[in-house]
């Protein structure tokens, strides 16, 4: 029998990682990247949506599992979630083509998450202060890391067998390890002497960051919303420059990490918006273990 397995993000738990390097070394699956799932679905018509058609674009490989993978359908971070309408549109789009599917969903505590998704934010061209980006609601929406909503979601759609769910920092603290135990739950024969665990999407460096906003002004990109000057011709290729020839030269200062962007304040209140729904989160997961892992509960 064909399976079929879906992973819907969330963006900033290593999907560049599983879709670069891991996904692709799945022998007994075909995999479709983020490019191809969002073509046929993301990016079209809810009421246009042929799901047949898609399906058989899909099933190219006749009788081949089928693995698919793209953070967009959960909706990318920094496109302030759009009121939740995308992912519940794309969710249903999904039932209808694959109702039988396999959701996979990584999560990942939201302190550390949300200074991922800044960074990620200046990198694809933002310019907004940090405070701005997460407090104005034109970029960054809280609602979108209520996770225990989106998951409880997909359960109703897809029944709770075919929901997994899976933490971040599981595989942040032994990835070999929690990797082979991933495989061993879904059947998955792998390549492992060609899988390199060498992180495929850093943050910014501390020097870096300035330089790159700076360049980002002379710029008009459309990454949600930002600021700029005015438009330079050539500038994003400077801009990408800097990211990949400047950024992993330790002369611009050592990787920024979530207390360079989170005041007490900002703490204090993650907490009071997201305590109440993480403690959902304990029927898919051990209390103690997501303690451990600094999720406020």
């Amino acid at each position: 029998m064909t399976s079929i397995l879906i992973h819907i993000g969330y963006p900033k738990t290593a999907t560049t990682w599983l879709q670069d390097i891991f996904f692709p070394k799945i022998l007994n699956y075909h995999y479709v990247s983020w490019r191809e799932a969002n073509r046929l679905i993301y990016n079209s018509s809810c009421f246009a949506y042929n799901s047949e058609r898609v399906r058989d674009e899909f099933f190219k490989n006749k009788g081949a599992n089928l693995l698919v993978s793209s953070e967009f359908f959960s909706t990318a971070i920094n496109s302030g979630f759009n009121y939740g309408y995308f992912s519940y549109g794309i969710s249903h789009k999904l039932k209808e083509t694959f109702p039988d599917a396999t959701i996979i969903i990584f999560i990942r505590r939201q302190q550390s998450l949300i200074p991922s998704a800044y960074q990620q934010y200046i990198k694809n061209g933002g310019t907004y202060s940090f405070k701005r980006w997460l407090y104005s609601g034109e970029v960054f929406s809280f609602e979108h890391l209520i996770y225990s909503k989106l998951i409880e979601h997909y359960i109703k759609l897809f029944g709770s067998n075919q929901v997994k769910v899976f933490l971040y920092e599981d595989f942040k603290m032994n990835n070999r390890k929690f990797m082979e135990k991933f495989c061993q739950e879904f059947g998955f024969v792998v390549d492992w002497d060609s899988i390199s665990y060498t992180p495929t999407n850093r943050g910014l460096r501390r020097f870096c960051m300035p330089l790159i906003k700076m360049v980002n002004h002379f710029y008009k990109k459309p990454v949600g919303r930002k600021r700029f000057i005015c438009h330079i011709p050539g500038m994003t290729t400077v801009g990408r420059g800097v990211i990949k020839y400047l950024n992993p030269m330790p002369v611009f200062g050592r990787y920024l990490n979530e207390d360079d962007f989170l005041s007490k304040k900002d703490l204090e209140y993650i907490k009071n918006f997201y305590s109440q729904h993480n403690r959902e989160l304990t029927s898919y997961f051990d209390k103690q273990v997501l303690e451990n892992f600094g999720y406020y509960l």
